[in-house]
């Protein structure tokens, strides 16, 4: 293939599970988004061409580098996702951005995590890395598949922890179970 033949490719956009290899090379350089905003950080860029997706992942973690702590890089994450300046400004660079989903849209039961998070984080004990592998695992489905599968990731914990007889071992049981059903819930 020559190299325009691969510049052609690089506006389409690209297959979802490259959104969750992004986001989990955030979380490897050690950028901390949170579920907010690796909730509507995965949203921005399911529809984006994989070199915008490229591009905004690399201001994301550019804020995350020059932030004083956490919760400033977070906002700034927010900011760049959300502000209407910050949208006109990402626009003139990348035309193809996507407008910010409208508030109907927003998926949280809360201000902070989604509904299909806080039901998991009710009955199951989520490790951090937990949550960011729920996270990238669930957040790019719909609503309702994504509460299905939280239903069965929740059954599946209790399962795997039910089935092991000691007891300091239950959550981890529990977790390996949950987790297993989910990578083979995911296509």
């Amino acid at each position: 293939m020559g190299h325009h033949e691969k510049q052609a490719g690089q506006e389409k956009a690209g297959p979802a599970h490259e959104v969750e290899t992004l986001l989990a090379a955030l979380a490897d350089a050690g950028r901390d988004l949170g579920p907010e905003l690796a909730y509507h950080l995965s949203k921005t860029l399911a529809p984006l061409c994989r070199r915008v997706r490229s591009e905004l992942v690399a201001v994301i973690d550019d804020a995350f580098e020059v932030a004083p702590d956490l919760e400033a890089a977070r906002r700034q994450g927010h900011l760049m996702l959300r502000n209407a300046q910050a949208l006109e400004a990402a626009k003139a660079v990348w035309p193809a951005y996507p407008e910010p989903p409208a508030p109907t849209e927003a998926p949280a039961a809360s201000h902070v995590e989604p509904p299909w998070l806080a039901y998991i984080e009710r009955h199951c004990e989520l490790a951090p890395d937990d949550t960011r592998y729920v996270i990238r695992h669930l957040s790019l489905r719909s609503e309702a598949e994504a509460m299905q599968l939280a239903r069965r990731y929740v059954e599946a914990w209790a399962t795997g922890a039910d089935a092991e007889p000691q007891a300091h071992r239950c959550a981890n049981a529990g977790r390996r179970a949950a987790n297993a059903m989910l990578r083979g819930a995911t296509p």
